[in-house]
């Protein structure tokens, strides 16, 4: 018996020791040892992570300027369990929100573990209430996007919503791009999962980046807004568009549009004033048409400068449908090209239309992108598909031809009409800088030759004293362009309702282009043709864009007296690498060295004496073919490379 019982208490006692052995293993196990499991587990159990505002990488214009950027603040949160003192903490926040006592203290009246008091106060007043250190009351770092230059592009740079996330323009095409940088907020909670412990971090702690830029400039911007806004006081329109674009690169120097919007205040304008009417409005060009189709025939050889058109003293029937001039007074009879043009005329145009035929108009809108996106890094662009084939009846032939019944976007339009000023070639509009862009060979829509008569065609619109531009001519520069005066189409009422858009579109300087222009005016009030309404306000917006980037000729060249003079060479800035090509006696010439010259000097230069030029790239000469010193002839091609760095 007494061995039985020595037994089972050796046996207690080896279970004792074994369980606190145990025991003790189970403590330093998980108090001791690294436990990544176990740690995770403790983490998830205890702290919480909240994603703070999203730290935003700040829009520039092209020169480094500052068009939209984010700037510390802090948002004010509270958990209305952890006030113990509500009234006095409501007394608190009105003192220094402003608001009643009571507006407050029925804020933190509720059962949700957590509300919002106010969102994104200035970096200031965040740091007086985190000071105040009131219980249940947390101030959580943000960062508030602000627009420093108020309206300015604001239909191009667009806006986010509280929370930064990118809603319109280029803050919602760059979205996750400008999106880069994301802050946290860690917090402890007790045993029933409430915080007790929100960790104190600075307001203004944001790491700093570059951004990301434009082409925008924002001088430009700010003129072109500012002649538009007046335009749209003057005229009393729906709405008045603007764009000023390199035709050479695509690249845009301003694009604005009035009424427009402060992005700082976005509640306070209409939904309708958001949108980029430049990329999302379509229109009828009207005469804006014709010099495309007066390109057409010319390159295609149907047509040369001094073809003569029957213009019908003012009137075409098309079945059983008349078309009149624009202009009821203007009854021209027999017509040259050029003049057709020029006085733009709407009987002209048909003629002209009728012999490319509908197959060859229809493949000049396609050349030229109509019908397709133009591809510019911003969201929202539309466009409208070309009628089939089968739709093109003599009727909607003829008014196509004057730029009615078919709709292209503001930004389609100065797309196509940049080729005539470029030497030829379609290029993709820009509004973003890309330092390392693939080079893309750009599509030649006219040769070099046409592009020559289709400048002095234009450049006797403005100087000629009976063309239809002459408001828009600037002294001591030749300006290339063309006015438009489309009447718009209501329903109930189709072309009768007496609405109009008109417009104007052109280069300069016309012999050296340096920037295309265009201004759209909707539904001006009182005067209506483009010669009117558009034509002064491309003057002045042209003039004023020339003058920031320094390109206004050093003097004027005297005024010639009459009223059709040959096109000759303004005294603009010398180019300051390419030289001019001496052909030898007998007609061939040695290629000069043109690597580092840009595009406009390039083919300045090149395509008075080669008919064949292909280009690949933007921006600078890198490689060209024929090497320089070759000697070649006129028939050559000649293939150029050129990129932003040269």
């Amino acid at each position: 018996m007494g061995n039985w019982l020595r037994f089972r208490l050796t046996l207690v006692y080896f279970f004792f020791v074994a369980f606190f052995l145990f025991i003790g293993f189970r403590l330093v196990q998980l108090q001791v040892w690294v436990n990544p499991e176990l740690e995770s587990l403790a983490t998830r159990q205890f702290e919480k992570t909240s994603r703070n505002s999203v730290s935003r990488l700040p829009i520039l214009d092209r020169n480094g300027e500052e068009l939209a950027v984010s700037v510390p603040a802090g948002s004010v949160f509270a958990r209305p369990k952890l006030i113990y003192r509500k009234k006095e903490t409501a007394r608190k926040l009105a003192k220094l929100l402003g608001g009643s006592a009571a507006k407050w203290l029925a804020r933190f009246r509720t059962h949700k573990p957590f509300v919002w008091v106010q969102r994104q106060v200035n970096e200031e007043l965040a740091h007086k209430i985190d000071e105040e250190n009131l219980p249940g009351i947390f101030v959580q770092p943000e960062n508030k996007r602000i627009y420093p230059n108020e309206q300015l592009a604001a239909n191009t740079i667009g806006f986010t919503d509280i929370d930064g996330n990118g809603l319109a323009g280029l803050e919602l095409f760059l979205n996750e791009e400008l999106s880069q940088q994301h802050k946290q907020l860690h917090m402890l909670r007790d045993g029933k999962g409430n915080p007790s412990y929100i960790e104190k971090r600075s307001l203004g702690d944001d790491e700093d980046s570059t951004g990301v830029y434009s082409t925008i400039d924002r001088r430009i911007q700010h003129a072109l807004e500012e002649e538009i806004a007046t335009s749209f006081q003057q005229t009393e329109a729906k709405s008045v568009l603007g764009i000023v674009m390199d035709p050479y690169t695509g690249e845009i120097f301003a694009m604005a549009q009035s009424p427009s919007f402060d992005p700082n205040q976005v509640g306070h304008s209409a939904s309708t004033s958001y949108a980029n009417r430049l990329v999302s409005y379509l229109y009828e060009p009207g005469s804006t048409l014709k010099k495309l189709l007066a390109a057409e025939a010319i390159e295609t050889g149907l047509m040369n400068v001094n073809t003569p058109i029957d213009c019908g003293n003012g009137e075409i029937v098309i079945g059983n449908k008349h078309i009149h001039e624009a202009d009821a007074k203007h009854r021209f009879g027999i017509l040259p090209l050029e003049k057709v043009i020029r006085f733009s005329s709407n009987v002209g145009a048909v003629r002209i239309a009728q012999r490319l035929g509908a197959d060859k108009v229809r493949a000049l809108f396609e050349k030229v992108g109509f019908g397709l996106k133009t591809g510019i890094e911003l969201p929202g662009e539309v466009t409208a598909s070309l009628k089939a084939a089968s739709g093109w009846t003599p009727f909607y032939l003829a008014s196509s031809s004057f730029g009615q019944g078919f709709a292209v976007t503001p930004l389609q339009m100065v797309t196509a009409f940049a080729s005539l000023a470029n030497g030829g070639f379609l290029v993709r509009p820009k509004i973003l800088v890309k330092e390392n862009e693939s080079a893309v060979e750009s599509k030649r829509l006219f040769s070099a030759s046409t592009v020559r008569v289709m400048r002095d065609i234009l450049v006797s619109v403005t100087e000629d004293l009976h063309g239809t531009g002459v408001a828009a001519a600037i002294p001591g520069i030749h300006v290339a362009g063309k006015t438009g005066t489309a009447q718009k189409y209501e329903g109930g009422e189709g072309y009768g309702g007496g609405k109009y858009y008109s417009s104007f579109l052109g280069y300069l300087p016309a012999d050296r282009p340096e920037l295309v222009v265009a201004v759209m005016v909707d539904e001006p009030k009182h005067a209506y043709y483009g010669a009117q309404v558009a034509a002064p306000l491309f003057k002045r917006v042209a003039e004023r864009s020339l003058q920031i980037l320094d390109r206004l000729p050093r003097k004027a060249i005297a005024r010639n007296s009459t009223t059709e003079r040959p096109l000759v060479e303004m005294p603009v800035l010398a180019p300051t690498v390419v030289t001019e090509i001496k052909p030898q006696s007998d007609g061939q010439i040695v290629m000069p060295d043109l690597k580092g010259s840009s595009m406009r000097d390039t083919l300045r230069v090149l395509e008075k004496y080669f008919s064949d030029v292909r280009v690949t790239g933007s921006g600078y000469l890198q490689t060209q073919s024929p090497k320089p010193g070759t000697v070649v002839n006129s028939s050559n091609s000649v293939e150029l490379t050129f990129s932003p760095q040269g």
